[in-house]
C-alpha cells in the first residue's frame, strides 16, 4: 500500500523518494502523536467554549484552537520532511 505521500509524488510526476522501513515507522509514530494532539486540543477547546457565554471571547478561543491545531500540523509535517529528507 502507498502513503499518501508517494501518491501525491507520483501525481505530480515527481521522482518517488523511496523510504525505509524505519523512516516510514516514524513518519507513522509522528502521525499518530500528531492526532493524539490534535484530538486533546479540540477537546481543550470545546470545554472552553462552551464554557463560555461572551461571543467574543468564545470566538477567541475558536480561533486560537484553529491556531493551534495548525501550528501541531505544520511542526509534524516538517518532522516528517526532515525524516524524508534524512537517508
Amino acid at each position: 500500500m502507498k502513503s499518501a505521500y508517494e501518491l501525491a509524488m507520483e501525481r505530480t510526476n515527481a521522482a518517488a523518494v523511496k523510504l525505509t522501513d524505519e523512516q516510514k515507522a516514524a513518519i507513522a509514530d509522528i502521525d499518530s502523536r500528531m492526532k493524539a494532539k490534535v484530538a486533546e486540543t479540540e477537546i481543550m477547546f470545546d470545554q472552553q467554549q462552551a464554557a463560555e457565554t461572551d461571543p467574543a471571547k468564545a470566538a477567541f478561543i475558536q480561533q486560537t484552537r484553529q491556531q493551534q491545531i495548525a501550528t501541531i500540523k505544520e511542526t509534524a509535517e516538517a518532522d516528517k520532511e526532515a525524516i524524508r529528507n534524512n537517508p
